[in-house]
């Protein structure tokens, strides 16, 4: 019984004493002004999206660490905008293998390495394979008309 007595006063003891440190909020705070301070931003700059239908083409991009001790999270989904760039804010600075795969008009895959540095911008230019939308109404099929005269016989029985 005075174990527990000694306990409790010592417990109450302590937390009269203890200073009150920052809440949640105030911890959300400070990481996310630390990570904005720290981190750099990279811009993806395409070439041959067509202009007007950019919302047609889905773009992954996948940051992975070059010294393989992990890969990036997507936290967002981004868009080309109307200067056919997507731009990705916060990214921890570091070496990045960066895979750009093309899922929609353009079929492209691209492996790429790149350097985010503090505080810095850094872009990086894409050119992707011309392409154009599909339209049954702009399909030409050419017309063949094959020479038997140029058949030859390869063996005869």
């Amino acid at each position: 019984m005075r174990r527990m007595l000694t306990s409790i006063l010592l417990l109450a003891a302590l937390t009269s004493q203890a200073a009150s440190g920052p809440g949640p909020k105030e911890v959300a705070k400070i990481l996310r002004s630390d990570v904005s301070t720290n981190t750099g931003v990279a811009r993806f700059q395409f070439k041959n999206l067509i202009s007007g239908l950019e919302a047609r083409d889905s773009i992954l991009i996948i940051f992975d660490r070059f010294d393989h001790t992990g890969a990036g999270i997507v936290h967002k989904v981004f868009a080309a905008n109307s200067d056919q760039s997507i731009t990705v804010p916060d990214v921890p600075p570091g070496k990045y293998y960066v895979t750009i795969q093309c899922i929609g008009l353009h079929r492209d895959r691209l492996e790429k390495i790149i350097t985010i540095k503090p505080q810095q911008d850094q872009t990086i230019k894409v050119k992707l394979t011309p392409s154009e939308i599909y339209s049954k109404n702009g399909v030409i099929i050419p017309s063949f008309n094959p020479d038997f005269a140029d058949l030859t016989i390869t063996r005869s029985k």
